[in-house]
Protein backbone atom coordinates (compact mmCIF):
# COMPACT_ATOMS: atom_id res chain seq x y z
CA UNK A 1 0.00 0.00 0.00
CA UNK A 2 1.40 3.40 -0.96
CA UNK A 3 1.65 6.31 1.49
CA UNK A 4 -0.98 8.22 -0.49
CA UNK A 5 -3.37 5.25 -0.41
CA UNK A 6 -2.96 4.91 3.34
CA UNK A 7 -3.82 8.57 3.86
CA UNK A 8 -6.91 8.49 1.62
CA UNK A 9 -9.34 7.31 4.39
CA UNK A 10 -8.08 10.15 6.60
CA UNK A 11 -8.75 12.65 3.80
CA UNK A 12 -12.27 11.26 3.34
CA UNK A 13 -12.95 11.42 7.08
CA UNK A 14 -11.66 14.99 7.27
CA UNK A 15 -13.85 16.03 4.34
CA UNK A 16 -16.88 14.44 6.00
CA UNK A 17 -16.20 16.31 9.25
CA UNK A 18 -15.85 19.59 7.39
CA UNK A 19 -19.17 18.96 5.65
CA UNK A 20 -20.81 18.31 9.01
CA UNK A 21 -19.25 21.33 10.71
CA UNK A 22 -22.18 23.71 10.05
CA UNK A 23 -24.58 21.10 11.48
CA UNK A 24 -22.43 20.50 14.56
CA UNK A 25 -21.78 24.18 15.30
CA UNK A 26 -23.19 25.50 18.55
CA UNK A 27 -26.59 27.13 18.17
CA UNK A 28 -26.29 30.77 19.20
CA UNK A 29 -29.01 32.36 21.30
CA UNK A 30 -31.06 35.04 19.54
CA UNK A 31 -30.32 38.64 20.57
CA UNK A 32 -32.57 39.99 23.35
CA UNK A 33 -35.80 41.57 22.12
CA UNK A 34 -39.15 42.93 23.22
CA UNK A 35 -42.18 42.64 20.92
CA UNK A 36 -45.77 43.80 21.15
CA UNK A 37 -48.62 41.97 19.40
CA UNK A 38 -52.29 42.44 18.66
CA UNK A 39 -54.25 39.29 19.50
CA UNK A 40 -57.34 38.36 17.48
CA UNK A 41 -59.90 35.60 17.90
CA UNK A 42 -61.85 34.64 14.77
CA UNK A 43 -60.73 37.93 13.22
CA UNK A 44 -61.98 40.12 16.08
CA UNK A 45 -59.58 42.01 18.31
CA UNK A 46 -59.18 40.23 21.65
CA UNK A 47 -56.31 41.99 23.38
CA UNK A 48 -52.56 42.47 23.39
CA UNK A 49 -49.50 40.37 24.06
CA UNK A 50 -45.99 41.35 25.14
CA UNK A 51 -43.02 39.03 24.62
CA UNK A 52 -39.63 39.69 26.23
CA UNK A 53 -36.46 37.64 25.72
CA UNK A 54 -33.37 38.61 27.69
CA UNK A 55 -30.19 37.21 29.17
CA UNK A 56 -29.76 36.23 32.81
CA UNK A 57 -26.57 35.21 34.62
CA UNK A 58 -24.69 31.92 34.17
CA UNK A 59 -25.54 31.38 30.51
CA UNK A 60 -29.27 31.40 31.13
CA UNK A 61 -32.05 33.27 29.37
CA UNK A 62 -35.62 34.18 30.24
CA UNK A 63 -38.55 34.25 27.83
CA UNK A 64 -41.73 35.87 29.20
CA UNK A 65 -45.07 36.28 27.39
CA UNK A 66 -48.00 38.22 28.83
CA UNK A 67 -51.39 38.29 27.10
CA UNK A 68 -54.21 40.49 28.38
CA UNK A 69 -57.80 40.57 27.12
CA UNK A 70 -58.67 44.21 26.54
CA UNK A 71 -61.67 44.04 24.22
CA UNK A 72 -65.29 42.89 24.61
CA UNK A 73 -65.97 39.74 26.60
CA UNK A 74 -62.26 39.10 27.06
CA UNK A 75 -61.95 42.36 28.99
CA UNK A 76 -65.12 41.67 30.98
CA UNK A 77 -63.93 38.18 31.91
CA UNK A 78 -60.44 39.45 32.80
CA UNK A 79 -58.64 37.08 30.43
CA UNK A 80 -54.90 36.89 31.10
CA UNK A 81 -52.16 34.43 30.20
CA UNK A 82 -48.61 34.47 31.54
CA UNK A 83 -45.85 32.12 30.34
CA UNK A 84 -42.28 32.12 31.62
CA UNK A 85 -39.38 29.93 30.48
CA UNK A 86 -35.89 29.78 31.96
CA UNK A 87 -33.48 28.39 29.36
CA UNK A 88 -29.95 27.07 29.79
CA UNK A 89 -27.97 27.90 26.64
CA UNK A 90 -24.67 26.12 26.06
CA UNK A 91 -24.09 24.22 22.79
CA UNK A 92 -27.87 24.19 22.38
CA UNK A 93 -30.88 25.48 24.35
CA UNK A 94 -32.47 23.44 27.12
CA UNK A 95 -35.36 24.34 29.40
CA UNK A 96 -34.57 24.67 33.09
CA UNK A 97 -38.05 25.69 34.25
CA UNK A 98 -41.40 26.64 32.74
CA UNK A 99 -44.52 28.18 34.25
CA UNK A 100 -47.90 28.77 32.57
CA UNK A 101 -50.83 30.55 34.20
CA UNK A 102 -54.16 31.31 32.52
CA UNK A 103 -57.09 33.16 34.05
CA UNK A 104 -60.57 33.35 32.52
CA UNK A 105 -63.19 34.79 34.84
CA UNK A 106 -63.38 32.50 37.84
CA UNK A 107 -61.51 29.72 36.05
CA UNK A 108 -57.76 29.24 36.06
CA UNK A 109 -55.31 26.82 34.46
CA UNK A 110 -51.69 26.16 35.34
CA UNK A 111 -48.85 24.13 33.88
CA UNK A 112 -45.28 23.81 35.19
CA UNK A 113 -42.06 22.06 34.26
CA UNK A 114 -38.81 21.53 36.18
CA UNK A 115 -35.86 19.92 34.39
CA UNK A 116 -33.52 18.03 36.75
CA UNK A 117 -30.63 17.10 34.46
CA UNK A 118 -28.46 15.85 37.34
CA UNK A 119 -31.25 13.65 38.66
CA UNK A 120 -32.27 12.44 35.21
CA UNK A 121 -35.92 13.51 35.52
CA UNK A 122 -38.33 16.08 34.17
CA UNK A 123 -41.05 16.88 36.70
CA UNK A 124 -44.14 18.95 36.12
CA UNK A 125 -47.82 19.58 36.64
CA UNK A 126 -50.67 19.89 34.16
CA UNK A 127 -54.01 21.18 35.47
CA UNK A 128 -52.59 20.57 38.96
CA UNK A 129 -51.91 16.90 38.15
CA UNK A 130 -48.23 15.99 38.74
CA UNK A 131 -46.18 13.97 36.25
CA UNK A 132 -42.58 12.84 35.89
CA UNK A 133 -40.67 11.53 32.88
CA UNK A 134 -37.09 10.61 32.01
CA UNK A 135 -34.71 13.46 31.19
CA UNK A 136 -33.26 13.88 27.72
CA UNK A 137 -30.51 16.40 26.88
CA UNK A 138 -31.89 19.40 25.01
CA UNK A 139 -35.53 19.10 26.10
CA UNK A 140 -37.59 22.24 25.66
CA UNK A 141 -40.96 23.43 26.88
CA UNK A 142 -43.73 24.39 24.44
CA UNK A 143 -43.01 28.10 25.02
CA UNK A 144 -39.20 28.07 24.65
CA UNK A 145 -39.36 26.07 21.41
CA UNK A 146 -39.93 29.34 19.53
CA UNK A 147 -36.51 30.80 20.44
CA UNK A 148 -34.89 27.45 19.58
CA UNK A 149 -36.58 27.68 16.19
CA UNK A 150 -35.34 31.27 15.77
CA UNK A 151 -31.80 30.15 16.57
CA UNK A 152 -31.89 27.28 14.08
CA UNK A 153 -33.22 29.47 11.28
CA UNK A 154 -30.57 32.12 11.97
CA UNK A 155 -27.99 29.32 11.76
CA UNK A 156 -29.17 28.47 8.25
CA UNK A 157 -31.09 25.30 9.10
CA UNK A 158 -34.07 24.49 6.89
CA UNK A 159 -36.39 21.59 6.13
CA UNK A 160 -37.91 19.69 9.05
CA UNK A 161 -36.65 21.00 12.40
CA UNK A 162 -37.35 18.71 15.37
CA UNK A 163 -37.53 19.45 19.09
CA UNK A 164 -38.17 17.24 22.11
CA UNK A 165 -40.98 18.53 24.33
CA UNK A 166 -41.88 16.79 27.62
CA UNK A 167 -45.43 16.71 28.97
CA UNK A 168 -47.65 14.42 31.00
CA UNK A 169 -47.58 11.78 28.24
CA UNK A 170 -43.78 11.55 28.11
CA UNK A 171 -41.44 13.32 25.68
CA UNK A 172 -42.84 14.12 22.23
CA UNK A 173 -41.13 15.27 19.05
CA UNK A 174 -42.44 18.55 17.69
CA UNK A 175 -41.61 19.10 14.01
CA UNK A 176 -41.57 22.46 12.23
CA UNK A 177 -41.27 22.58 8.44
CA UNK A 178 -39.82 25.63 6.74
CA UNK A 179 -41.65 27.00 3.73
CA UNK A 180 -41.25 29.94 1.39
CA UNK A 181 -40.46 33.59 1.89
CA UNK A 182 -43.40 36.01 2.01
CA UNK A 183 -43.88 39.74 2.33
CA UNK A 184 -45.99 40.85 5.30
CA UNK A 185 -47.47 44.29 5.84
CA UNK A 186 -47.04 45.35 9.47
CA UNK A 187 -47.21 48.61 11.45
CA UNK A 188 -43.40 48.56 11.14
CA UNK A 189 -43.70 48.54 7.34
CA UNK A 190 -43.30 45.71 4.85
CA UNK A 191 -41.32 42.80 6.31
CA UNK A 192 -39.77 39.78 4.62
CA UNK A 193 -40.86 36.66 6.52
CA UNK A 194 -40.18 32.95 6.39
CA UNK A 195 -43.32 30.83 6.73
CA UNK A 196 -43.01 27.82 9.03
CA UNK A 197 -45.67 25.15 9.70
CA UNK A 198 -45.84 22.85 12.68
CA UNK A 199 -46.31 19.27 11.44
CA UNK A 200 -48.52 17.28 13.80
CA UNK A 201 -48.65 13.49 14.09
CA UNK A 202 -52.45 13.46 13.98
CA UNK A 203 -54.64 15.23 11.43
CA UNK A 204 -57.34 16.54 13.75
CA UNK A 205 -57.79 19.93 12.11
CA UNK A 206 -55.47 21.82 14.46
CA UNK A 207 -52.67 23.75 12.76
CA UNK A 208 -50.03 26.30 13.68
CA UNK A 209 -48.37 28.62 11.16
CA UNK A 210 -45.64 31.12 11.99
CA UNK A 211 -44.16 33.94 9.93
CA UNK A 212 -40.70 34.83 11.23
CA UNK A 213 -38.79 37.96 10.30
CA UNK A 214 -35.84 37.30 8.01
CA UNK A 215 -34.69 40.88 8.71
CA UNK A 216 -34.94 40.82 12.52
CA UNK A 217 -33.29 37.59 13.71
CA UNK A 218 -36.42 35.52 12.92
CA UNK A 219 -38.58 37.14 15.59
CA UNK A 220 -42.20 35.99 15.00
CA UNK A 221 -44.17 38.59 13.06
CA UNK A 222 -47.41 36.62 12.96
CA UNK A 223 -48.66 33.37 14.49
CA UNK A 224 -51.92 31.73 13.40
CA UNK A 225 -53.47 28.87 15.37
CA UNK A 226 -56.46 27.03 13.88
CA UNK A 227 -58.53 24.77 16.14
CA UNK A 228 -60.46 21.65 15.03
CA UNK A 229 -63.81 23.45 15.29
CA UNK A 230 -62.68 26.26 12.99
CA UNK A 231 -61.78 28.80 15.67
CA UNK A 232 -58.67 30.87 15.02
CA UNK A 233 -56.32 32.69 17.37
CA UNK A 234 -53.88 35.09 15.72
CA UNK A 235 -50.99 37.24 16.94
CA UNK A 236 -49.79 40.11 14.73
CA UNK A 237 -46.73 42.16 15.64
CA UNK A 238 -47.22 45.90 16.25
CA UNK A 239 -43.77 46.93 17.52
CA UNK A 240 -40.29 45.49 18.08
CA UNK A 241 -37.25 46.70 19.93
Amino acid sequence: MTHATALRPLHVAAAALLALAPMLAAAAAPPPYSAQYEVRRNGDRLGTATVNFHRLDNGRYELVSDTVGSEGLAAIAGVSVNERSIIRWEAAPETVAYDFRQKLGWKSKTRTLQVDAAGGRVNGTDKEQPFSTAYEPGVLDRHAVVVALMSDLAGGRTGDLKYRIPDKGGVDTWTYRTGGSEQLQTPMGAQRALRVERIRQTNNGRSTTLWLSAEHNYVPLQILQREPGGETIEMRITSLR
